[in-house]
């Protein structure tokens, strides 16, 4: 055998060894749309071919850290469902084209997010996470699914660019404190689900929510709130239940909600207290601290500081343009008086 044919033998080989290496999954199944592709692994997607589906789903897999070599192998895909896949890291880069994203019931502990990206749903429930504030660059979410997580303290600062933002659920997490740092305007939030956390102390002084009509604060351990329903004028329904409300404050907290028409559907089975309109309450529960209500208006106070130096910055901004056309005016005046004086002269 001459030396021109062991190579191409030699070749031929190693073209069958590439190509038996090599996967191209297909579509096992439709679901609801979606193409079904199973036993994908971390070890043969650099050498794997995905079919150009818009929406798809991957199942029965193990793959511990999803990014951007994931999402380069679908580079048309609009709508991914990756539930169920023991992910531990994700890493959304190389996915502008995506705009529905399913990874919950995962194991995500470490969360990445790229810039630019035009993601409108995220579902992330059942995990693992305890910081979410690389989700800040997403402005173009409409829906955000963070429930049955292990959130402990959280910044509604993550959300302030989400204008589009319409539903956001943060229950069953641990939450024992929401901060606001600076004042949060979400226009087009409509829903917000923080039930059964640990939240001692709410203060949604800085909130500006215009739009929300559900909030659901029950399974807590809440004894009252400040300006609650001022921040929200289009409230329609606020759950109660399950929490510590000092009495005093429930009976006029029910009241203002009466004179709105805010409903609460669900009811206290048990109570230890005293049960009011199906809602249970302590004599002896926390009641506002003053002290704290003043320290919590200050920063509200320093908003609107903030605010009205900004008007009158506008208010010097006009009032000097005012005087640079009124000195244009004159000038004008001057010159058509000299022309009309011309004029006279000359006899016209």
């Amino acid at each position: 055998m001459n030396n021109r044919l062991k190579i191409i033998i030699l070749f031929a080989i190693l073209c069958l060894l590439q190509r038996a290496s090599s996967t191209a999954y297909r579509c096992t199944d439709y679901y609801r749309g979606y193409c079904v592709i199973e036993n994908v692994t971390t070890e043969s997607l650099s050498a794997s071919t995905f079919p150009p589906e818009k929406s798809l789903l991957i199942q029965n897999s193990t793959i511990p850290a999803f990014g951007a070599e994931c999402f380069r192998k679908i580079p048309v895909t609009e709508n991914l469902m990756v539930h169920h896949l023991k992910i531990e890291r994700l890493n959304l880069a190389e996915c502008a084209q995506l705009t529905t994203l399913f990874a919950s019931f995962n194991h995500i502990s470490e969360l990445n997010v790229q810039e630019g990206l035009s993601l409108r749903s995220l579902h992330l429930y059942q995990n693992m996470l305890t910081n979410v504030s690389a989700l800040r660059v997403l402005t173009t979410l409409e829906q955000l699914y963070l429930h049955d997580n292990l959130l402990e303290v959280l910044e509604v600062d993550v959300f302030a660019d989400m204008k589009s933002l319409k539903l956001l659920t943060l229950h069953r997490n641990m939450l024992t404190a929401i901060d606001t740092k600076q004042p949060v305007s979400l226009p087009s939030l409509e829903s917000l689900f923080l039930q059964h956390n640990k939240l001692t102390y709410l203060d949604t002084g800085l909130w500006r929510m215009p739009a929300l009509q559900k909030v659901d604060l029950s399974g807590n351990q809440l004894g009252y709130l400040f300006t609650f329903l001022e921040e929200f004028p289009a409230l329609k329904q606020l759950e109660l239940h399950e929490n510590r409300w000092n009495c005093a404050w429930l009976y006029k907290m029910m009241d203002r909600m009466e004179i709105r028409n805010i409903q609460h559907s669900q009811v206290d089975q048990s109570c230890e207290g005293t049960l009011f309109q199906e809602i249970c309450c302590f004599s002896e529960g926390a009641a506002p601290d003053p002290m704290m209500l003043l320290i919590s208006r200050t920063a509200i106070v320093d908003d609107l500081q903030d605010q009205l130096g900004c008007q009158r910055k506008k208010v010097e901004q006009l009032e000097e343009a005012h005087r640079k056309q009124s000195f244009r005016f004159d000038e004008m005046k001057q010159k058509i008086d000299q022309f009309e004086e011309f004029c006279k002269r000359v006899g016209l």
